[in-house]
Formats: structure tokens, sequence, C-alpha cells
């Protein structure tokens, strides 16, 4: 009888936030509430300090681009150039006039000529966050809004993200006007996709040695028939934009280097999965104190083995994306101009014998050592350390016991060592073991 009542106290317990939240997405409920909480990202930290500080407030829209990557250390050479109609802004951008992003470990800027600046900030609790600079707002002597943009989750949270606020790099068979050509389909990509499948309505410089891409072309439907017609808008290696349209206005000029676009499609998928985790564990962490609490037991008492199962499960998710698991092989190599390559390596964390994870390899695969130099991200660094020390856990194993963790027989000795001497000696707050 007791047990009885107490399973009835339990559902009578839990009905009311259920009631009024089951439907809702795991990022809307506790302990995330994703649009009820005010977002602590570099970004907004950012611009609380701007209306005190003479910044912003003079010049061209470009140059209060310009000034904005200047203080929050975006590098200009991460900038890669989008012309499809695949953003918010879509009345402003052509292959006349793409949208540039710019990158770097925590943020991710677009900006469209005579339009605003798209932003995606990363929060401790809420995982990315979206707003709007708004350029066309401005007021002479003041910093432009900063507004916060619910639309973008309509497709930054869809069914490619795990239902949950991430970020995405499409490619799409773009019409001359940059309309996708819906019919032809799209891609999602990461770190597998095929060059093949790549940089559809991108503009590409530097070349991926004996592979054709979707970059730098144009497409219509194939008369009389299923199937598309590329145009292609310059052939073989692209140095410079220069010649298909009007490259001044952009901070970087005529480049949307390669490497560039395949190190922002890898930190995409990284950060996709860090998210993932981060969310996933507060919800699990929640769901573990609210029935400790409801069967009057210790909220610290261990995790049950299916929650558990949960983190572990989780943590081998992110460390298949950070140890580049389904990395798409490039047997020929790519080359980019070496500008990006520059400024991403500057302040490098290196080993004691020079080696970095920002250290580029470009031949067979993009990188030397194959471990996330996300791993010192804001993302990582403010995981719930339930789920940190997991991952961090599970590192060492594949590093040090390669055979119990078969999944990662991609890491040859020599690069597992190394990796683990980089991260030994460059990675803080390492859980015991280590």
């Amino acid at each position: 009888m007791n047990g009885r009542f107490l399973s009835i106290a339990t559902v009578v317990l839990f009905a009311g936030p259920l009631t009024l939240r089951a439907f809702d997405p795991i990022y809307e409920r506790a302990p995330i509430y994703y649009h009820e909480t005010e977002p602590d990202t570099k970004l907004t930290r950012f611009f609380q300090t701007a209306g005190n500080n003479p910044v912003l407030c003079n010049g061209s829209p470009r140059e209060v681009l310009a000034e904005l990557l200047e203080k929050l250390k975006v590098p200009v050479e991460s900038q890669v150039l989008v012309f499809s109609k695949t953003s918010a802004q879509n009345s402003r951008i052509a292959p006349e006039t793409p949208r540039a992003i710019y990158f770097s470990d925590d943020l991710y800027l677009g900006w469209v000529q005579g339009g605003e600046i798209e932003a995606a900030s990363f929060d401790a609790r809420l995982g990315m966050v979206f707003h709007l600079i708004k350029l066309t707002e401005r007021r002479p002597g003041s910093p432009p809004p900063l507004a916060r943009e619910r639309s973008c989750l309509n497709c930054h949270a869809g069914s490619s993200n795990h239902d949950l606020p991430g970020l995405m790099v499409r490619s799409v068979y773009p019409t001359a006007t940059g309309l996708p050509l819906f019919e032809a389909g799209t891609f999602h990509t990461r770190q597998s996709s095929p060059v093949e499948e790549r940089w559809g309505g991108w503009y590409v410089t530097g070349s991926v040695e004996g592979r054709e891409h979707l970059g730098n072309a144009l497409a219509q439907a194939a008369p009389g028939g299923p199937g598309v017609e590329l145009q292609r808008l310059a052939e073989g290696r692209v140095l410079k934009l220069d010649e298909l349209f009007g490259c001044s206005p952009y901070l970087n000029g005529g480049q949307s280097d390669v490497v560039a676009l395949m190190t922002l499609e890898h930190q995409v998928g990284v950060h996709n999965v860090l998210i993932e985790a981060n969310l996933a564990t507060q919800a699990t962490l929640h769901r573990h104190v609210e029935m400790k609490k409801a069967f009057g037991e210790p909220v610290d008492s261990l995790l049950s083995e299916t929650n558990e199962r949960i983190l572990q499960r989780l943590a081998t998710r992110v460390l298949k994306e950070m140890l580049y698991v389904e990395e798409v092989q490039l047997p020929g190599g790519i080359e980019g101009t070496g500008v990006f390559q520059a400024a991403f390596e500057e302040g490098r964390k290196k080993s004691a014998e020079g080696r970095s994870l920002r250290d580029f390899r470009l031949y067979e695969r993009l990188m030397k050592y194959r471990c996330s130099h996300l791993i010192y991200s804001e993302a990582f660094n403010n995981l719930p350390e339930a789920i940190r020390s997991r991952i961090l856990q599970q590192l060492h194993g594949i590093l040090t016991r390669p055979a119990d963790w078969p999944e990662f027989s991609h890491l040859g000795e020599a690069e597992r060592g190394h990796i683990l001497a980089i991260v030994r000696e460059t990675v803080p707050d390492l859980p015991e073991g280590w």
C-alpha cells in the first residue's frame, strides 16, 4: 500500500511541470529555460561595457565590423564568403554581394553589405545564442543595438542539430540569384561529407587536389529531365575572387580560403556535440535531483546506471567528433593561401617539444594531431563538470589503452603519444590519473 501511494504521489508531484512543459524542447525546460534566461556570452559581456566606452560608435558599417572583430579577437583572415540565400538577410545576399563569415574558437559573425551583423556566441548554460547587431539602427555617438534573435532557431534548432540550438553549414545548388534550387536537394556539411558535396553556394579560394567541389558555381535544372547543370564561375585553383565580383567592401578582400572553410566545418561539428552534451547533461542531472527529492534520498547520491550510461555515451559522442573519427580522407591534400593558417596558429599552446593542436597537416587530413583545438574553448571549459570529467577520462583511455577503444583506431601510436603530451602539458584542471 505504501509503495503504491508513493508511486501515485510521485505522479502528482511531477504532474504540474510535466503538463506545462512536456511538449517543449529540452532547451525550454528546467533547468535551462533558453528563451527565459538572459544570456551571458563573450558578445553580450562586450556590449554591456560598450555603452560606457567609445566603441563601435563611429565610421562606416565596414569600419564598425573591423573594430568589432579586433575587440573580440576574431581574425579577419578567417573570412569565408557564402552567396546562397540561406540567411535571415536573404534579400541582401547574391553572387555579387556574398555574406562574409568570420570566426574564432568562441564566436561566429556574419556580415552582409547594407545589412546587420549576425552573431552566434556561447553561453555556459544555454549553449549557442543568436543575436543581430543592428548596424541599420545606429544612432550618432552610440554603438549599434544588440538584439537577441529568436527566428534563427527555425533553422538552427532543427532536426539536423538534434532539435537543439546549434550551428550548421549547408551546401546547396544556387541559382543565378543565389536562391537554392530546392528540388535538387541540399547537404548539411559534416566532417564525413565528401568534398564533391561541399561548398555549394560558397566561394572557395585554394584547392583540394584531385577533387571537384560545388563551390564557385551556379546551378540550373537540367532541361527536359531530372538533374542539375553547373556553370563554373572559375575553374581550377582560384587565388582571388576579384574577377567574379567587387571584393573591396570585404575586410579580407577576395579571399574565402578552403582551409578556413574546413576548419569552420570542423568547429561547427564540435560545437554542436559540445552543446548537446552540455544541455543533455544539465537535463539528466536535473532529473536525477528531482527524483531523489521525490523519494526523500540525498540529492548528491551516485547517478543511476541509466543516467551514468547517458553521460558516458555523450562523452563518447563528443570525442568521436573531437578526434576526427569520421573525417573525410584528402589523399591529394588541400592548399590555401597560407594567410588563414598563419592567423589560426597564432597564440597556439605548445607542448615542451613544440607541438600544438593547431598544427595543420593538409595532406591526407586537415590537422597533424587529431584532437580538436576546441578543447581550449569556452564551450568545452564551461561544460558541467560531470560531463567534462568523463570526456577527459575517456580521452585518457583512448590515448593510453587503444585496445579498449577500437572505434578510435585511426590514431596511430605516435600520434596518440603526441596528443597525450600536448593535452597533459597545455590543458588545465585535468582529472586525477592524467
